[in-house]
């Protein structure tokens, strides 16, 4: 909860950062996304880790980098400590978020795992709403900085309830950590969300977005190679010849990516277009988010009546529907009636 609420937090504090560190916009992008770029580029080798090292230590050790993170993020007085302590907070996510997923997955039996899943995602999205509604009323009537004490509290919780009930476990894997492929994989990651960040601006034609876009695809080839020689691969690719998997993770790559570009745009559509307030700004976000709980709470009940497909083939109907509606609709005459559906 508290990895995600810092995702969406200071989405809502986008006007109150450029004001505060005197920053552009693409700048205030940074601030925001410095954080998932570092989360995203560190998940995949931060999380074999930990199964490397063993579960509890990584998450205990994430958790204390992640609230020192976000204590400096409260306190920064210029935009360079600002990226820093985002970048740090990152590794910390990085180094938490797949080790909770790894704990149910190893303690869990087969017949509760799905429904233990259901829940974690539940808490995840709950950490979304949470830090949008608690991010937008204090940037509201105190300050964008009291954004980070949500973070800060649940890392506290998280460290006193982690340190007693959360059961160590390790993979015994032979042979070493996988050096090459997490190099790799971190080239890659790092060199399309920059391509892709900087593209809009610069044209796909600059160089400062072309090299990186280069170097990412080379090294996701490389990547690919490689782990389909080492005998311990960080990521088996061969495991991706399974449909359900290979469908599954393209799906939510797909739907977390609208969703996330979403949110990013219609908080300063609300604010600076409608010019509402942060707090009704989040209330407007309310609807898709509680649905989104919902569903997650629903979703193994309906793939144990209907199957795994249709009931992804379902979620994309809708979402797709969902994107048509905003993408003919949405205007700034049109308002929130525009955005609702």
């Amino acid at each position: 909860m508290a990895v995600v609420a810092s995702v969406t937090g200071l989405n809502v504090a986008q006007p109150q950062l450029t004001t505060a560190f005197d920053a552009s916009q693409g700048e205030v992008l940074w601030i925001i996304n410095t954080y998932t770029l570092t989360l995203a580029a560190l998940l995949l080798p931060l999380g074999a880790l930990g199964d490397w090292l063993g579960r509890k230590p990584v998450l205990i050790v994430g958790l204390a980098v992640f609230g020192i993170a976000n204590v400096a993020a409260a306190v920064a007085p210029v935009m360079e400590v600002m990226f820093a302590a985002r970048l740090l907070s990152g590794i910390g996510a990085a180094l938490i978020m797949p080790v909770t997923l790894s704990v149910i997955t190893s303690s869990f039996p087969d017949e509760e795992r799905s429904r233990a899943i259901g829940m974690w995602t539940a808490v995840a999205g709950g950490g979304g709403i949470l830090g949008m509604y608690l991010s937008a009323v204090l940037v509201d009537i105190a300050s964008w900085r009291w954004l980070f004490a949500l973070p800060i509290v649940l890392t506290v919780a998280a460290l006193l309830i982690g340190a007693r009930a959360v059961p160590n476990s390790r993979d015994r894997v032979p042979g070493r950590f996988d050096a090459l492929g997490a190099l790799t994989s971190i080239i890659a990651t790092v060199g399309f969300t920059f391509a892709l960040h900087e593209a809009p601006s610069l044209g796909w034609a600059d160089p400062i977005v072309l090299i990186p876009l280069i170097v990412a695809a080379l090294a996701t080839a490389g990547f690919i190679l490689w782990e389909l020689r080492v005998p311990s691969p960080l990521l088996d690719i061969r495991h991706f010849r399974t449909r359900g998997l290979s469908s599954g993770t393209t799906l939510l790559l797909v739907l977390f990516g609208v969703q996330g570009g979403i949110s990013l745009v219609l908080y300063p559509f609300f604010q600076v277009v409608l010019g509402w307030s942060g707090l009704l700004s989040t209330l407007a976000m309310m609807p898709m988010a509680l649905l989104m709980m919902l569903a997650s709470g629903l979703a193994p009940r309906l793939a144990a009546r209907v199957g795994a497909r249709a009931s992804m083939v379902v979620g994309l109907a809708i979402t797709t529907a969902g994107l048509a509606l905003m993408a003919g609709f949405v205007s700034a005459d049109g308002g929130y009636v525009s955005v609702l559906p």
